[in-house]
């Protein structure tokens, strides 16, 4: 194993140094161009004008891993890696568009769906769903649909957390370092190197992004970033087998996905008034500082609760079935019991 370690640790590395470099660059590339985020005493929490091209970095950063491999490690270069390099530059620049153009969410979606659709045709689908209790189901070609469905909600997911300064990639960063435990102890080569990568990346980009932030990795950032975890856990290999397990990852990321489908249930109340794209400012995150929360406090609160998901996830993967059910019933008991206590908590002010 000391080889993929060592491996392991040069990626992380390797993708921490090149972000930390290419971040000053992209952000003197969106002052040159005008690319800011403007506050505007809505939604937004900022209070001056922040550059949001840092999700740049990110895929240079991505292609430059995939070059120094092929030069230097090409055995543990897998031909999966070019599709997410393809498909990450239309990511990246849908990303780039919404954040310049303010793209519609009625275009952005079905956008997105394509996009991650198009992973299925490059080899990123199972025809196999596991059972997280127990079992398989064969889906087969109904696999594009939940490839599209995982890797456009992974998109959002990230992106709907990218509120608060050092929110979504730190979130990441957490996410992907549980995900990596479970892949380096599964012997999962493919997702190991990308959440490594992940790691790195995001850790980099803390070093900018965290309050008081000098550049916002913009829609082109977590939007890459959530299309790289998405991709990373639908393509899982097994004795030449592909198996989609996605309630471990579900657990793992699970505050941020948490988060959507809340927004989700908001904006279904809304369609009767034309309203479902229609963006609002009640996040969990803006729902914390509506408390009195400090930015810090609500990222580091957020920090921990994805840590305790983590830990389950953790727990979740070396449990039998039975175990596995009451551990699922527990967390989802407590979630609902912490959604509505904030919901009490926020009636009362």
């Amino acid at each position: 194993m000391r080889g993929p370690l060592l491996l392991y640790a040069a990626v992380c590395v390797g993708s921490f140094l090149c972000v930390f470099l290419l971040v000053p660059l992209s952000r003197r590339l969106a002052l040159f161009l005008g690319a800011l985020d403007k506050p505007d005493h809505d939604r937004k929490v900022h209070q001056r004008s922040i550059p949001y091209l840092g999700g740049l970095a990110f895929y240079v950063a991505w292609l430059v891993m995939l070059a120094t491999l092929s030069f230097f490690a090409p055995d543990w270069l897998y031909p999966e890696f070019y599709p997410l390099a393809v498909v990450g530059f239309p990511v990246i620049l849908l990303g780039i568009y919404d954040d310049i153009c303010d793209l519609s969410s009625k275009i952005k979606l079905p956008l997105e769906l394509i996009l991650g659709g198009s992973l299925y045709f490059w080899g990123f689908k199972s025809v196999i769903l596991s059972n997280p209790l127990g079992g398989t189901v064969y889906i087969g070609g109904f696999a594009v649909v939940i490839t599209a469905l995982w890797v456009a909600g992974m998109m959002n997911a990230v992106n709907f957390t990218d509120g608060l300064d050092g929110l979504a990639a730190g979130l990441v960063a957490i996410a992907a370092a549980v995900l990596f435990y479970l892949s380096f102890r599964q012997g999962y080569v493919f997702s190991s190197i990308i959440m490594a990568f992940l790691i790195g990346s995001c850790l980099a980009f803390l070093c900018y992004n965290f309050h008081p932030a000098s550049i916002f990795m913009g829609d082109a950032g977590a939007l890459f970033l959530g299309f790289m975890l998405g991709a990373a856990t639908v393509l899982e290999r097994q004795k030449g087998t592909a198996v989609i397990a996605l309630s471990v990852p579900v657990m793992v990321v699970a505050v941020p996905l948490l988060d959507t489908g809340l927004s989700f249930l908001r904006r279904l109340r809304r369609v009767r008034d034309g309203r479902f794209f229609t963006p609002d400012r009640h996040h969990i995150h803006h729902r914390l500082l509506a408390l009195g929360l400090s930015q810090r406090q609500v990222v580091l609160s957020l920090y921990a609760l994805s840590l305790c998901f983590g830990l389950l996830a953790l727990i979740f993967a070396g449990l039998s079935a039975g175990f596995k059910l009451l551990l699922l019933l527990t967390a989802g008991i407590c979630t609902l019991l912490a959604v509505a206590f904030l919901r009490h908590k926020e009636r009362m002010k």
